[in-house]
């Protein structure tokens, strides 16, 4: 028997059969290098829906792209903290220090994805030259169309779907460069960004989130008075650092119990509360229940 001749086979095929890592559950779903990365330049793309969403202060070797399809919280990039609510988009570039906190008490639905520009070199300016205005509307919804279609073909791997895939990413990566680029040409499109002090905090909070930060021997570390650094911040971030602090605490308390199965004492010693006793009374304090009965109650409405 013969082989095809070349007008007879598909002219079409996934460069990528193979399936990504991934991490699926009801509170994020998150793909890594969904496609060949001799192939692809995206190197993550996923979804978050954790309610008390907060990451630490961290940074990375590509660009990221978020948009906030749903609440609301705030983001900091380097020396500028930005308020996000739901359909805002924001960009950071390659060593760019950045870290997350979603809003309290209210639903959250982030989409986001990580990408490089090696293979796409007529965008590069566009990216790397951005400035302090990270932040844009995505007025017409084209941002939250397209991802939600590019995360359609990650997720359910149709006929084509890398072909699909990068389509859908480069006509992305053109709308939010367009929108960047408007946005720029507005009076008001640059924020002003935080004090040194401030800076200095949010990194320590945000880099270690722990119920036993000595605000003191931050404070004297920068250096500043205490309260000096007091009035800063709550003039910047619109609460007291204390307040801000266990704000912290508790989101990546409900974020292991209700996402984890790890022990209440771990999580207790991993935020250096000096016993499960104290973890509970903080815990039920701002919550209403102990550790022990906010696991159940999330177990309980995953089930239904």
């Amino acid at each position: 028997m013969t082989s095809p001749t070349m007008s007879e086979q598909s002219p079409y095929r996934d460069v990528a059969p193979y399936r990504p890592l991934l991490i699926e559950n009801e509170l994020e779903f998150r793909a890594e290098l969904p496609f060949d990365a001799r192939s692809s330049s995206l190197y993550y793309i996923g979804e978050q829906l954790m309610p008390n969403w907060a990451t630490t202060s961290h940074y990375h070797d590509h660009f990221e792209l978020c948009y906030l399809e749903e609440g609301h919280g705030q983001y900091q990039i380097d020396k500028t903290l930005y308020q996000i609510r739901a359909g805002d988009l924001w960009l950071t570039k390659p060593g760019e220090t950045h870290y997350g906190l979603a809003g309290k008490d209210a639903p959250f639905r982030l989409y986001y994805m990580g990408f490089k520009l090696e293979w796409m070199k007529a965008l590069q300016p566009d990216f790397y030259q951005l400035g302090a205005g990270r932040v844009v509307p995505d007025e017409d919804g084209t941002v939250k169309w397209i991802f939600e279609r590019l995360l359609r073909e990650v997720r359910l791997r149709p006929r084509l779907s890398f072909h699909m895939a990068e389509g859908l990413f480069l006509q992305l990566l053109v709308t939010v460069s367009r929108l960047f680029h408007d946005s720029a040409k507005q009076p008001d499109a640059h924020p002003n960004p935080l004090g040194s002090a401030v800076i200095a905090v949010m990194n320590r909070l945000h880099g270690e989130i722990r119920y036993d930060h000595d605000i003191e021997a931050i404070a004297r570390s920068i250096p500043i008075s205490r309260s000096h650094l007091a009035r800063e911040f709550k003039s910047a971030i619109g609460m007291p650092v204390g307040e801000y602090m266990r704000s912290l605490c508790l989101d990546k308390a409900k974020f292991e119990l209700r996402a984890t199965d790890k022990p209440v004492t771990q999580i207790a010693e991993e935020l250096h509360f000096s016993s499960i006793h104290t973890f509970s009374i903080f815990f039920k304090r701002f919550t209403g229940s102990t550790p022990s009965e906010y696991r159940k109650q999330a177990a309980g409405e995953t089930r239904k």
